[in-house]
């Protein structure tokens, strides 16, 4: 009898552990990655951006850089500038030679846009509105990586699935593929990251003497 007992008390305890445990182990690795990242005081990073279409076979790449410090970030492009000093965005568009100046406007998630719209985006995209899978655990050249898959809850969004990679070692995040429901494909890759360094102020503050002959559009109204 005690011996059916201590049999039943282990079977419980298992189960137990069994219920409490993930089925699982991406959410806990995106709530690490996201509370590390998050936890930085500043953010330096090289990237490569590329857009692709599955039906007209087209790639675009773009390269550029992120400065990031608390809620300012200053993103450069090849042919952009975008700075944004906590208060409003300074968009300067090199080919045009001007200058917009704009309110923060709400993130473009639902559209697929986790990182041009607001850079923060890339580390927050884990949170409630996902269910994620862990796919494997592989290897990008030579760097170990969880390979994770998001999928939206709200079936609405212009994309079906991101797929992103996160660096074993220290849980940064190497890239970011977003699958567009109409064929196209978003690929943005980190080359460098760099942490907690030192970034002058000056990065994140708009200076109008650097563009003398630049034509500013003051469009806060």
């Amino acid at each position: 009898m005690i011996k059916k007992i201590s049999i039943l008390y282990l079977f419980i305890f298992v189960c137990a552990n069994m219920i409490a445990q993930p089925s699982d182990k991406s959410k806990q690795l995106l709530e690490q990655s996201s509370t590390k990242n998050n936890g930085y005081k500043t953010i330096k990073a090289d990237f490569k951006f590329s857009t692709s279409n599955l039906q007209n076979d087209k790639t675009i790449n773009e390269t550029g850089k992120i400065e990031i410090k608390g809620d300012k970030y200053h993103l450069s492009l090849s042919n952009t500038d975008i700075i944004f000093d906590g208060k409003a965005v300074y968009t300067y568009l090199k080919e045009a030679n001007e200058v917009n100046i704009t309110k923060p406007e709400p993130s473009k998630k639902e559209k697929g846009d986790f990182f041009f719209s607001n850079p923060h985006d890339v580390f927050k995209i884990y949170s409630k509105d996902f269910k994620s899978k862990l796919i494997q655990e592989t290897t990008l050249g030579s760097t170990p990586c969880y390979e994770i898959d998001l999928y939206p809850i709200d079936l609405k969004t212009k994309y079906s699935r991101i797929r992103m990679h996160i660096v074993k070692a220290n849980l940064q995040i190497l890239d970011l593929k977003i699958f567009q429901k109409d064929g196209t494909l978003y690929l943005l890759e980190f080359s460098t990251f760099i942490t907690n360094s030192d970034i002058n102020e000056t990065e994140f503050t708009f200076d109008s003497k650097k563009y003398p002959k630049a034509e500013v559009n003051d469009m806060r109204f």
